[in-house]
């Protein structure tokens, strides 16, 4: 099982929405699961509680949290120490910067949700995870305020090999690599 700890209720409907693209014979609930916090600190306060009192299965934790601008090496790392005490196999991974970078990373999946979207210019999007204001870009190229909303119609869009953010792709690997080694376990 894979259990998914988010900071935000957006990142979590973006990934109910992503897992299922990559590994279509799952169930929620049973090979993978998300749970969404209020916050970083609510992310991090509620760690040590989700992992040390697990008690199903044998699952694989990864952690994610957004950059907003802060030094990525640091937080996950303070978020490793968090963690590790723990004996519980788990990744972490940070979105550079925010969530609505990985959006950002693919345009043509905001113009399938959004066909309104006026993307004029492009070249400030062939890196989204540099964007320090990814989140105001995304909501002058949509006017929807509701984060939760964009997350949910953005990412039924998305095609996972072609996103330009960095950090998103890191994480489908990490996903794909995970959902593999569940799979070579289940047949064993």
């Amino acid at each position: 099982m894979i259990v998914l700890l988010t900071e935000e209720q957006s990142m979590g409907e973006c990934l109910k929405v992503v897992i299922p693209q990559l590994w279509p014979d799952s169930v929620r609930g049973v090979d993978w699961l998300v749970l969404s916090f209020q916050g970083k600190s609510d992310l991090k306060k509620s760690i040590p509680k989700k992992i040390r009192g697990w008690n199903y299965g044998n699952p694989h934790f990864i952690i994610l949290q957004d950059n907003d601008g802060g030094d990525c090496a640091a937080i996950k790392q303070e978020l490793y120490n968090i963690a590790y005490p723990y004996n519980r196999d788990f990744h972490v991974r940070i979105i550079c910067q925010e969530l609505e970078s990985w959006f950002l990373g693919d345009l043509e999946a905001i113009r399938r949700a959004y066909p309104q979207a006026k993307i004029q210019d492009k070249a400030k999007f062939r890196n989204p995870d540099r964007l320090g204001n990814a989140s105001q870009e995304l909501k002058g190229l949509i006017n929807i305020p509701t984060k939760v909303q964009r997350a949910r119609n953005i990412s039924q869009h998305f095609d996972l090999t072609k996103n330009k953010s960095k950090s998103f792709n890191v994480f489908i690997r990490t996903l794909k690599q995970l959902i593999e080694k569940d799979q070579s376990r289940s047949k064993a």
